[in-house]
């Protein structure tokens, strides 16, 4: 399992004499998923017990480049260390030789972290095996903590690193210490666990934690928009404080949603003293609870969880105005619902549970009133009291109110919801945008499934209710709100409320006018992400050197947070029909309006525009109505930025985004529009032809560093291959360049960053008329400096101008952020130059599996759209890179998935005559067969392909021409050698695979074959 892996070694006999064993386990495991009604999950582990036989089979040496998934050394890894298998015993022992090999790093079980957070209960329950011993929960744990990022930086390069395990009794409390300890007996690492509550995670110190903590100084810093550190980049720091607001504003936008769905899952109440709290192992969540609480977020605690070390983030204050206004309401709506006791029995018909589940809930709705009178009875003597009292005695009071508050936190908001729905204060929309948040906040989103999660405070000694009656109470909140879902799971200590089918379809559909205060967050929370990451890593390189950064993109929240938008695009995609109004040329231009529908619903439209050169689709309205429009394109593929003009906010759609719009009933409306065009005799025929061909090639796009560059080849002065990106904003410009320049490009080296456009000022109505009297006084011309729109009240500036024209208005008096504003209306141009395609090709032949992607989508884009002469343009310019030989051995294979299923080792060629080997020949019966060997399922393979020259003869008349062309025919056996092939070639399939001279080229890359790949060509048929 370490680097030298001399400990699998020793245990490779074991592994081998119980594959058989691993089988039958990993079989009645799915039977008994399928059983569950997991049948996905169980096919999937179905197909992976082949390689997680050969994991457990593995050798020393063959053991890092095995043909497996990630997924498939997780379950190997999980299910030994639940059986005492293979890597189970390593970890044991390794812990018995007192650490020996820690300074090394986890190969196979770092894949442990890709599994579901709380799979390793959930396995070991669903095996239906005795549960795992202690010490194989503790071996988990650790394997866990070493393939923690920030533990292994710290690791990395250190010698004689101990593990020490010490088991103490503190104040009657079994607790169990893992110490990480340097030979200096410095703590690396030191995390306790409660011994007798099943090795509860307590907290975690040391060297390691330090760099989670400067990250939690960072984001308490930019919550609060000051800076933390002096020599930090001011303009990197500037971004994040930006993108910090840009979170705030779009949570505010759904502040009662996120209280609905926050308070009976996620926070802390405490209604006596009118607190709210919030905690959350996710930073993305953590931003959330500034709708329940304005106070900043620190780090509470860091502690080793089942996915590593992992932070507690906190945010803690009064709770806000619409949690005050929501727990009134709620207090009222409940109450009333006692005095009325709505039977809730009913709630449980058609709602899928076994019995012994619905015998207790059947229970709960029986009781379920007199608990609630029971708990407002309480709370009113307790108000009382605490009227009465003062001073320590009314503290003790507010705090047993406060006690109530894990109570009245599931029931206020659900009856508040309930209420105002009834009252048409509260949509169906906003109330199915609660329910997401709920799931968000404590559930599962899968993608034909999602889960809620229901608890209850079960560890009191006499709780007042249980999760059975907070149960009962959201299935009937659910169904009054006018969802019904698919069933109800007995879970550990809490019980799953599950959508899937008709019933998600349903509560999917409802939420899709919310997707874009959704498609909101999530924009802020990525832009966030990108600006955090990059000052993170700037500031722990500095203080500790380490490289590692937090990556806010790989926290759960965000992931749920993409996966339910996913859910509401692709809903979209399903049920949209795209409308074309007739041909209007009554205007400037001629157009044509075009209409989205789902259902008999129009819910949005944009008008299309042949401006006589280009396409053009524009809208211009109401900001809901441009978001909702955006909604709409993004779920169909394309991409949409909205921008404010005048008093409105307008959407734009060139050619090329009108394109990328892949949707069947979208491009039937564009094409028909086209044609209508040409049959008016509104385009020409070059034009229209043109047109058609980029209609059916597709988008124009290939990503790198996660930005989407457009990608064309002009030849109107200049033949050339444009690669560019065109970000709106100066938050989108500043995330681009910063993740180009983390990537290694050298700005105004291999990428060039250039604005058009100028500065939008706006002036106040009090303020407008002394403000164009400034700039009119001033030595600026108007509309050669400065455009003055009355109507707006909106003054246009260059640039180059922008500062004269805010100082004028300073010098007469005016106040910026009180009287007017400055906004950037620009755009900005980020082009890739051939040195910066240059340098990603070399990173692709080193192996950088995105550099290769875009190089192969930039082909695939120019071949598509503009034929073979744009192909060898981009060759050409690539060439260079191409023709160093820089490609050293071995050589990493990739699946399309991303996984490692191969390293090729060596390649060799020979020269063959007659069908045998010979030191050197040339001519048409000259071959030259290239053998490459390759590691892959532990075994060493070969891939050869034979080289020769093809004759082809063409006759003209009376003159026949004969011409030769370098060919070779491979037959591929499985998709492996596919994957090699492709990491050679940049060409494969199964089967039969004709390769020719651009494969040539692509075999010439490499150290060993250039030499003889171009005397193999120097010396063919003439």
């Amino acid at each position: 399992m370490w680097d030298d892996l001399s400990l699998l070694a020793e245990a490779e006999a074991e592994a081998k004499k119980m594959a058989r064993e691993v089988t039958n386990k990993l079989n009645a495991i799915a039977s008994r998923l399928e059983r569950a009604g997991y049948s996905s999950i169980a096919e999937r582990l179905k197909a992976a017990t082949e390689n997680v036989i050969r994991l457990a089979e593995a050798t020393q040496d063959d053991l890092r480049d095995i043909d497996a998934t990630r997924g498939e050394r997780a379950v190997a890894a999980l299910l030994s260390l639940v059986t005492s298998d293979l890597f189970g015993v390593s970890v044991e022992r390794a812990l018995a030789e007192r650490g020996k090999y820690t300074a090394g790093v986890f190969s196979i079980v770092s894949a442990v972290r890709s599994a579901p957070f709380g799979f390793y209960d959930v396995f070991s329950s669903i095996s239906g095996d005795e549960k795992p011993s202690e010490a194989k929960k503790l071996a988990f744990r650790i394997a866990t903590l070493l393939t923690e990022p920030a533990m292994r930086a710290v690791l990395a390069g250190r010698q004689g690193v101990e593990v020490r395990v010490e088991q103490k009794t503190e104040n009657g409390k079994r607790r169990v210490y893992v110490t990480f300890a340097e030979e200096s007996n410095r703590e690396l690492l030191k995390a306790p666990w409660d011994a007798d509550s099943g090795l509860k995670p307590l907290w975690a110190e040391g060297e390691v934690v330090k760099p989670i903590k400067e990250i939690a100084n960072l984001a308490a810093a930019a919550s609060s928009g000051s800076k933390p550190l002096d020599e930090l980049n001011e303009e990197a720091w500037k971004r994040v404080v930006e993108t910090a607001e840009r979170v705030k504003e779009a949570i505010e936008t759904t502040t009662r949603a996120v209280a609905i769905g926050a308070l009976p899952t996620d926070a802390v109440l405490y209604p006596g003293s009118k607190h709210a709290r919030g905690l959350s192992s996710y930073l993305s969540q953590t931003f959330t609870y500034w709708a329940l609480a304005e106070g900043g977020i620190e780090l509470e605690k860091v502690y080793p969880s089942e996915e590593g070390l992992k932070p507690v983030w906190r945010v803690e204050s009064e709770y806000t105005r619409t949690v005050e206004e929501v727990l009134i309401a709620g207090r009222t709506a409940l109450e009333e619902l006692l005095k009325s006791r709505v039977n809730l029995k009913a709630t449980l018909t058609d709602v899928k549970m076994n019995d012994e589940l619905k015998t207790a809930l059947e229970t709960a709705t029986g009781e379920f009133w007199s608990r609630v009178n029971g708990l407002f009875s309480r709370w009113k003597q307790l108000e009382e009291e605490a009227k009465e009292k003062k001073g320590e005695e009314r503290k003790k009071v507010i705090d047993e109110i406060d006690k109530l508050g894990k109570y009245l936190r599931v029931l206020l908001p659900l009856a508040h919801a309930v209420e105002a729905y009834r009252r048409g204060e509260l949509s169906r929309e906003e109330a199915a945008l609660a329910v997401i948040y709920a799931v968000l906040y404590d559930g599962v989103v899968l993608r034909d499934e999602i889960l809620l999660y229901v608890g209850g405070p079960e560890k009191e000694e006499e709780p007042i209710m249980t999760h059975d009656h907070f149960t009962v109470f959201w299935l009937w909140a659910l169904r009054e709100l006018g969802f019904k879902p698919s069933s109800v799971r007995k879970g550990r200590g809490t019980h799953l409320i599950v959508f899937r089918g008709a019933e998600l379809n349903e509560l999917v559909k409802v939420l899709v006018p919310m997707l874009p205060a959704l498609h909101g967050l999530r924009d802020a929370l990525a832009e966030f992400a990108d600006a955090f990451e990059v000052v993170t890593r700037e500031v722990i390189r500095a203080k500790f050197g380490i490289d590692w950064a937090y990556n806010i993109r790989n926290e759960n929240f965000f992931k749920k947070l993409e996966e339910i938008i996913t859910m509401a695009e692709d809903y979209i995609y399903r049920n949209v029909t795209v409308e074309r109004g007739p041909l209007d040329t009554s205007g400037q231009l001629p157009k044509t309006a075009i209409r989205f529908k789902l259902g008999d619903e129009e819910v949005a439209y944009i008008n299309m525009y042949w401006t006589g050169n280009k396409l053009l689709a524009q809208f211009t309205g109401s900001r809901e109505s441009a978001e909702r429009l955006a909604s709409i394109i993004r779920a169909l593929g394309g991409n949409a930025e909205i921008r404010r003009m005048g008093r409105g906010w307008s959407i734009q759609l060139t050619t090329d985004g009108i394109i990328a719009i892949r949707h069947g009933s979208w491009l039937n409306a564009v094409r028909g529009f086209v044609d209508e065009l040409y049959s008016k005799g509104l385009i020409d025929k070059d034009r229209y032809e043109q047109l058609v061909k980029e209609i059916e090639a597709g988008p124009n796009v290939a990503k790198f560093a996660g930005v989407e560059f457009s990608v064309n080849y002009r030849t109107d002065k200049t033949t050339q291959i444009v690669v560019e990106y065109q970000p709106t904003s100066d938050v989108s410009k500043n995330i681009a360049v910063s993740t180009l320049k983390a990537r290694g490009l050298e700005e105004g080296v291999h990428f060039t960053v250039k604005e058009y456009g100028g500065y939008e000022i706006r002036v106040t109505k009090e303020a407008y008329s002394k403000a164009v009297e400034a700039l009119a006084q001033s030595r600026l011309k108007e509309k050669e400096d400065y455009a003055v729109y009355d109507k707006w009240r909106i003054i246009r500036v260059k640039k180059d101008h922008k500062d004269a024209v805010v100082n004028a208005l300073k010098t007469a008096g005016l106040e910026e952020g009180r009287h007017f504003t400055v906004k950037w209306s620009g755009r900005y141009v980020i082009h890739i130059t051939y040195d910066g395609l240059y340098e990603i090709q070399r990173m692709a032949l080193k192996g950088d599996l995105e550099a290769e992607r875009f190089i192969r989508d930039l082909e695939d884009v120019l071949k598509r759209r503009y034929g073979d002469d744009a192909v060898k343009k981009l060759i050409e310019a690539l060439t260079p890179a191409r023709e160093e030989g820089a490609v050293d051995l071995p050589l990493t294979v990739y699946d399309d998935k991303g996984n490692i299923v191969a390293r090729v080792i060596d390649l060799r060629y020979e020269f063959v005559e007659n069908g045998q080997p010979v030191n050197h020949c040339a001519g048409e019966d000259c071959r030259l067969r290239i053998i490459a060997e390759y590691e892959a399922g532990g075994d060493r393979r070969q891939l050869k392909m034979e080289w020769y020259w093809r004759r082809r003869q063409k006759q003209k008349g009376n003159t026949t021409t004969t011409y030769y062309f370098e060919m070779a025919i491979v037959t591929v056996k499985n998709e492996v050698e596919a994957a090699v092939l492709k990491a050679l070639t940049g060409k494969a399939k199964k089967g039969q695979v004709w390769l020719y001279a651009d494969q040539l080229d692509a075999l010439r890359r490499f150290k060993p074959l250039k030499d003889a790949v171009d005397q193999w060509r120097g010396g063919g048929p003439k």
